[in-house]
């Protein structure tokens, strides 16, 4: 994401509803976001639509690579409009035309072949998430020129504690349609139609906050390419990226820790709702912890809580089935009910590793450059996780050659290598800087290699 700046001016034209309006887009935005969850939701009714290891991953694949790639295309977009409100208008636009597929799908879903709900879902995914991350590289500058300068930081921290709390309720809606007497077919309907309806009304909120002139800091293509060749010959940049492959290697397998489930344990489809509360609940404890800590400590310890509970998820995952069929298990339940809900529960371990990210990477990338070189680490990163965003495809490549139990064995390996290589990350630091003079120039900064 690449820095913004704020309005020339004050912006007098703003709606006194326009900071209403960014909290109700934050709030929406995030119903769409669980219910078109891609590793959970989406994976499990591509699996059991009866779609392909292809299939399953590819809703992986885009909600990583288009928000990797995103800032790639505001360098193109930037430097054609100069200015975010556009761009955030045309990609509304786009967004509207994905909601009205989605719920065309779920509307029609009755009629409509399994092949054809998946292949839909996919085309409508991808829409979706290249126009919502496109849209999101603009979204703080639009807020920012529409909402009044002494309500700023406020609304984005209300807007944060509001997405985290809508998560978990948009989890139980997800719950209560999973666990209804519903077909799976229509339970996917009906939940279809919710994120239409979210996704649309999302969309017009934003697009309701009257913006003013904001311009992205973009650098240009010569000096962009220059920072990410400087950023890859910092020492700290490249142990922070070897870190950053590794744990991408390890989210590969995420697309398939429900199929997983489906295929050991018998996973009952009431237990997908279990699955996406238990995840919505480890992401609100994360948002109400991990950037407190960062804010306090630095990310390092953050990074290496949550490589370690990616760690402890996969291996409670493989352990299950062994651990259902043991005499252990046998003696005190009569079927897999207690199993499915421990496989559910393990959701809560990726949802507060996962709420790690943005604000973790964030801090430390500024604290390992300097403000003003800081766009090419930022940009680099962005180019790893874009590259890196296939994975998932090249584990469904194995299933058709491997068990799947023994590829999620591998991912715990690999799970094992990011959590050694997270111990090579810097330690955040603050340092006293003094001016001469007066000791009241004494101030803290954050340390720069």
């Amino acid at each position: 994401m690449f820095l913004i700046s704020r309005s020339r001016f004050v912006p007098r034209h703003a709606s006194r509803l326009s900071p209403l309006y960014a909290v109700l887009h934050a709030a929406l935005q995030t119903v769409a976001g669980i219910v078109l969850q891609p590793v959970i939701i989406l994976a499990a009714v591509a699996f059991l639509l009866g779609g392909s290891n292809y299939q399953i991953a590819a809703f992986a694949v885009i909600a990583l690579a288009t928000w990797a790639l995103a800032p790639l295309a505001m360098v193109i977009l930037s430097s054609a409009t100069g200015q975010s409100y556009p761009v955030v208008l045309g990609a509304g636009a786009i967004r509207f035309a994905a909601a009205m597929i989605i719920g065309i799908v779920g509307w029609r879903i009755d009629s409509l072949s399994p092949e054809r709900i998946v292949s839909s879902l996919i085309l409508a995914f991808l829409i979706y998430q290249a126009a919502s991350a496109i849209a999101g590289q603009s979204t703080s500058n639009v807020i920012l020129t529409g909402v009044p300068r002494n309500q700023q930081l406020a609304i984005f921290r209300r807007r944060g504690n509001v997405a985290a709390i809508v998560a978990v309720l948009g989890a139980i809606a997800c719950w209560s349609v999973f666990r209804s007497d519903e077909a799976f077919q229509r339970s996917v309907g009906l939940l279809l139609m919710l994120a239409a309806f979210s996704l649309a009304s999302a969309t017009w909120f934003l697009l309701s906050i009257r913006s003013g002139d904001s311009r992205s800091l973009t650098p240009q293509s010569r000096q962009m390419l220059a920072s990410v060749r400087d950023a890859f010959r910092r020492s700290p940049f490249r142990r922070y990226a070897a870190f950053k492959i590794l744990l991408a290697l390890t989210a590969a397998f995420d697309p398939f820790v429900i199929v997983f489930g489906f295929q050991e344990l018998g996973l009952g489809t009431e237990y997908i709702g279990w699955a996406i509360l238990a995840y919505a609940g480890g992401q609100l404890a994360g948002h109400l912890g991990w950037s407190r800590w960062i804010a306090g400590h630095g990310p390092r310890v953050p990074f290496q809580v949550a490589t370690f509970l990616r760690l402890l998820f996969l291996t409670w995952i493989v352990s299950l089935p062994t651990l259902a069929s043991s005499n252990l298990y046998t003696d005190r339940f009569d079927d897999l009910g207690q199993a499915m809900g421990g496989f559910a529960a393990g959701f809560a371990l990726l949802g507060l590793a996962m709420s790690v990210g943005q604000p973790a990477n964030q801090r430390y990338l500024m604290d390992i450059a300097p403000r003003a070189v800081v766009q090419g680490p930022i940009l680099a990163t962005n180019l790893i996780a874009g590259v890196f965003a296939f994975g998932p495809f090249g584990v469904a490549w194995l299933m058709g050659r491997y068990d799947l139990e023994r590829l999620l064995w591998g991912g715990i390996g690999i799970a094992i290598i990011a959590l050694l290589a997270s111990g090579l990350l810097l330690e955040s630091r603050v340092r006293i800087r003094t001016s001469p003079g007066s000791w009241r120039s004494r101030q803290r900064t954050a340390r720069t290699i």
